[in-house]
């Protein structure tokens, strides 16, 4: 016979009483009261809903890479700021991030941006705007990353279609 220490809802580690002894001439009382009858097919790691074993929900590596491959298209995919079409691939960061900090040295400057739209004149304040909000995106970008991961995990996410029709930014 095999016994489950349960923790948590989780099985914590699988135990055998010694040959000819029962599992409570075994343990202590407390780790006797965590156990439950197990079958040979139960492991480390598989959850126990008081009822039921089940094992644990192994997320597919090409969905997790999916997901993150999903968001670097979705940041480096652009957005729109005040009208203006915005680059936001990892080279146009760093432009953005490169001029916010020049403006915030010279907040008299008035720069000369090429957005989607050509080029255009910016002054400090549309700046710090453009930069806050791709800085603002990225960050979104990641978050809704995270948060898909950690569905995947959960096994609430179970296919490509639902990593793309996750709430992207």
């Amino acid at each position: 016979m095999m016994y489950a220490r349960i923790d948590n809802g989780v099985v914590a580690e699988i135990l055998r009483p010694v040959e000819g002894f029962e599992i409570a001439k075994c343990f202590h009382a407390d780790i006797v009261a965590a156990l439950v009858a197990c079958g040979p097919d139960v492991e480390q790691g598989w959850t126990y809903d008081g009822v039921a074993f089940a094992a644990p929900v192994t997320p597919p590596v090409d969905l997790v890479a999916y997901a993150a491959n999903k968001r670097w298209r979705v940041e480096t995919g652009g957005i729109m700021v005040g009208g203006m079409p915005v680059a936001t691939d990892r080279e146009s960061q760093s432009l953005i991030t490169g001029a916010h900090a020049y403006v915030l040295a010279n907040p008299d400057v008035t720069i000369k941006y090429k957005s989607g739209a050509g080029f255009v004149e910016l002054d400090a304040p549309t700046v710090t705007s453009v930069a806050t909000a791709v800085a603002a995106h990225v960050q979104a970008c990641f978050a809704a990353e995270a948060d898909v991961v950690a569905a995947i995990q959960r096994g609430g996410v179970l296919t490509l279609d639902d990593v793309d029709a996750w709430p992207w930014p």
